[in-house]
């Protein structure tokens, strides 16, 4: 049973047994004026996993605060172990599957646009009567 709390700016996911996963969102671009889109604090109890589905318009760089963590990429399901201090660069399109070692995990995560965000224009001056 997988049950899923949420709140503004956080999410909580209890999976099988004690699995705990839980994501925070730190921050989210304006869509008008910035190439990042958001960044992401994941915490991982001990053997929680988490996927992150890829998406053709933005990649992403995770830093591992505390690991172990098992990394999965997909589509080639390449495997590696990363550690506390760490930094994963994880291209566009590519998923992402993490299972977190018998301490449990945290990261953070930046995801950027790959495409030139647009160019806001200036906002018109108030005018002020003397």
């Amino acid at each position: 049973m997988i049950v899923t709390t949420a709140s503004a700016a956080a999410m909580t996911v209890v999976g099988p047994g004690s699995e705990r996963t839980r994501v925070s969102c730190l921050a989210r671009r304006d869509l008008v004026t910035a190439a990042c889109e958001s960044f992401e604090h994941l915490r991982l109890s001990p053997g929680g996993t988490h996927h992150r589905a890829g998406r053709p318009e933005s990649e992403a760089a995770w830093y591992v605060l505390r690991g172990p963590v098992v990394v999965e990429q997909w589509p080639d399901r390449s495997q590696h172990l990363a550690d506390a201090g760490d930094l994963l660069l994880i291209p566009a399109g590519q998923d992402l599957y993490l299972v977190a070692g018998p301490l449990g995990a945290e990261l953070l995560c930046l995801t950027l646009g790959t495409r030139p965000a647009p160019r806001r224009r200036p906002l018109p001056r108030r005018r002020t009567r003397p």
